[in-house]
Formats: C-alpha cells, structure tokens, sequence
C-alpha cells in the first residue's frame, strides 16, 4: 500500500493559490466547514485523476504495492500471518467528509478528519496461514476483503519543519481508525485449490465476520496508519504550508 495518499491530503494541496481556481477560493486558516464543503467537491472531481504537480496519485483505485497483517498470539483467537501485494483498493471517490478539525495557523497540534464511504474493497493477490476462531486457514491467490458503510478518522500531529526559510509540515503520530457496518471476504485458492474446505472457510469467514474483524480491527489500522502518515507528509513537503491556505486580508 505504498502508494496509498489519504483523500484530505488532496484537497488541501489542491488549495494552493498558484494552482487553485477562483471559484471557489482556498479556505482560511481553521475554517472547518469550508474544509470539509471544499474536500467533498474535489474528492467527486479529482479522485479518479491524481496530478503529478502536487505528487498526488489516482485515489480510485489506489495502487496497493504491499501490506502485511500480523495477528495475535497463542491466546488469541484469531492468530494469521495475512500478505496482500500488487492490490488495488476502491472507493475513494464515494468518501464524503463529515468534520474536520485543527489545519489553523499552528501547525503543531492535532488535525483530524472525520469520514465515511459507502465500500471499500482491497482487491488482488494474498498468501495466509494462521488459525481464525477454531479453524486453521492457509493459501494464496486472489482475495478481496470489502467494508460496507464505513465510518473513518483519521488524525495525526503536525511538526513543523524549516526549509529553505519555509516552513512546512510534516505529519506525526497518525492514528487510523475504522468502524464498518458490515464485511465480505473472498479468498480463492484455500487450501492449495480444495473447493470444500476453501468454499467452508469463505463461508464461514463472512458468518463471523463482525468478531473477525473486532480481533483484526487494531491490526488493520496500524498497518493503514503506518502506510498514510509517510505519503501524507510528502504531499505536505511540496509547497510551503501557508500556501495552502487563502491569504488573510490585511487589518
């Protein structure tokens, strides 16, 4: 998932002045609702493009170079050692902002974004081994693991760094969460190709899929938040971060 860039990130950088249409113009520093009325607009327009001018990639669907899910110990019931590699992830364009905070003139303190998405689906190519509740899972193939009315936030605190007389800012400590209504799983080849045991597990995973996901939830999150928070600060070091806000009027 090196290549995933969290949605926001977008629709901040598209704020700089040097790039940003008159209409409509760049928030003010801390103005929240404008943040998140201007984030959905770009999130409908750009999600499928990406601009290569403010190191942004296409968000629909994002590249997934490669995560990797580590679960549990010998108490836990839910113990795998999950890979997914060359995934691609959909959904981004149907994310909708519901409330932002932080992005003021200080840039060291807490910004948080918080979202949902109708689905989101991780598809591609997995290997696995472990045990979930009672059953043990191995195999490798095709997968796709889909969170249905997903209710995300997302936030981190901002360091300020000096460059060139600049300021900018990076991204630290972010923290990931999700809170999805409900889960689908798909898993080919289980099993080394044994349809029975691999169509029962299949079965079986999206049975129990709320207390799979309840055990994996910590998991998942740390893995997203360690893939967002590098991406999130290499789109914040294009451009000063004053830039990315509408210049205040002189008093």
């Amino acid at each position: 998932m090196s290549r995933i860039v969290l949605p926001l990130v977008l629709c901040l950088a598209m704020a700089v002045q040097a790039y940003f249409p008159n209409d409509p113009k760049p928030c003010k520093y801390g103005d929240t609702e404008c943040f998140v009325k201007f984030c959905n607009r770009l999130i409908t327009e750009k999600a499928t493009e990406g601009d290569d001018s403010l190191n942004l990639v296409q968000l629909d669907p994002l590249a997934v170079d490669r995560m990797v899910l580590k679960q549990g110990d010998d108490r836990s019931p839910v113990r795998i050692d999950l890979t997914f590699t060359n995934n691609k992830l959909f959904g981004n364009k149907d994310l909708r902002f519901k409330k932002i905070r932080g992005f003021g003139k200080e840039i060291a303190t807490k910004h948080e974004m918080i979202m949902t998405s109708k689905v989101y689906s991780l598809v591609g190519e997995y290997s696995i081994k472990g045990q979930v509740l009672v059953l043990p899972i191995s195999g490798s193939g095709h997968s796709n693991m889909t969170l249905i009315g997903t209710d995300l936030k997302v936030s981190f605190i901002g360091k300020p760094v000096e460059k060139n007389g600049e300021i900018y800012m990076e991204a630290t400590d972010l923290q990931y969460y999700l809170k999805p209504k409900s889960q689908h799983y798909h898993f080919s080849n289980l099993f080394n190709g044994d349809k029975i045991l691999g169509d029962t597990m299949n079965t079986f995973l999206n049975e129990n899929g709320a207390a799979i996901f309840s055990e994996t939830k910590e998991t998942i999150e740390k893995a997203f938040a360690a893939l967002y928070q590098p991406l999130i600060t290499r789109v914040f070091s294009k451009y000063p971060y004053a830039k990315y806000f509408a210049a205040e009027e002189s008093s």
